[in-house]
């Protein structure tokens, strides 16, 4: 029985979204957590008396006592380990992660045994998470899949957090691999340029980055080739970026001014004309059966992408008060299937 969730880093920019969803539709008892005290009370006071604020810093164990008090924690911030999940399933309470990072989904596998009496659920949130439900829903369209695209555009309208756009530019540098023409390469974030048309949005150039969804999938599908592509809205940034990536000025991000600078240049595109907060995935699916090139896609639109991970993730929320899922560690795609109808209404179902 779910009566009380936590979020911490609910005074965020997903965070506080996902706090302002639960308080006007749900009863819980609403802990709102994170290492300024004087600012969750603030937040508080603009939710009402569901909203109670709680002071946990998570690089501190001695705070996690604080997390005795929800049934299900919400983390909204990027961990350095996973002392802070392992809290949690030690002491039977479930745990949702809206985190991108790949890696750490991996170190909060390897606590599986500990996962007897609690539920664990990655992925949750726009990409990752109903990138995830797309592909997923594709491929229960077309069998087999012989490679799977995944693009994620996002607006530079929106008012992105400090959090996602460090995350992002963090990457910029970074290398991964994936499956590509048959065998495992070592590509770089924001490489090898791809035209992707989202119908009314027009033409976009993507380029690879290291989202997680193309690591889940592709590890559910061994035989298939997944990748993540990443997009702006303002086709002169894409471009622009790609140049400075392919230059190396990208290597200045390593200098905190630098890197600062460029988050608050960011969120001044908000104020551009042509920039809004539009965004959207757009997933590809291609095999080469009976002597032709088979595709399908499936495009999906909204606005404020920050706000459409606060709406999946309560959307997981309802089905931990509403149904029964089982324990252990997930993806979002282990234990929900797109359903009918629109995001506010009811995007996916659980599996029975």
């Amino acid at each position: 029985m779910i009566n009380s969730v936590m979020i911490i880093g609910g005074y965020g920019e997903v965070g506080g979204n996902i706090a302002r969803q639960l308080a006007q539709s749900t009863d819980l008892r609403i802990l709102i957590a994170g290492r300024r005290l004087a600012k969750a009370k603030s937040f508080c006071q603009q939710l009402g008396p569901s909203a109670h604020a709680v002071e946990i810093d998570i690089q501190k164990t001695k705070s996690y006592e604080n997390i005795l008090q929800a049934d299900l924690v919400i983390m909204c911030i990027d961990q350095k380990n996973t002392a802070l999940v392992q809290y949690c399933l030690e002491h039977h309470i479930h745990y949702i992660d809206i985190t991108a990072n790949f890696a750490f989904h991996k170190q909060i596998e390897q606590l599986e045994p500990l996962a007897q009496q609690s539920t664990v659920i990655m992925s949750v949130g726009f990409a990752p998470g109903l990138s995830n439900l797309l592909a997923k829903h594709l491929v229960d369209h077309m069998e087999p899949i012989e490679e799977l695209h995944i693009s994620i555009l996002l607006g530079l309208g929106e008012k992105h957090g400090v959090g996602a756009i460090e995350w992002l530019l963090e990457q910029m540098n970074q290398s991964y691999t994936i499956k590509k023409n048959g065998v495992t390469q070592t590509v770089r974030n924001f490489s090898e340029r791809k035209i992707t048309y989202f119908n009314r949005l027009g033409a976009k150039s993507s380029y690879l980055f290291n989202f997680s969804d193309q690591h889940v999938l592709q590890q559910k599908m061994p035989r298939s080739e997944v990748q993540t592509y990443l997009a702006f809205d303002v086709e002169l940034v894409n471009r622009l970026l790609a140049i400075f990536h392919r230059w190396r000025i990208t290597s200045l991000l390593k200098y905190s001014w630098i890197k600062h600078g460029l988050i608050k240049m960011i969120q001044s595109f908000r104020y551009v004309t042509s920039s809004s907060d539009i965004c959207a995935i757009k997933v590809e699916a291609m095999n080469r059966e009976d002597h032709q090139i088979n595709e399908i896609h499936q495009i999906w639109y909204a606005n404020n992408e920050a706000m459409m991970t606060a709406y999946i993730t309560v959307l997981v929320v309802k089905q931990f008060i509403y149904s029964t899922l089982p324990y252990g560690i997930y993806h979002i795609d282990d234990l929900f299937y797109m359903g009918e109808g629109d995001i506010k209404n009811q995007v996916f179902n659980a599996i029975k």
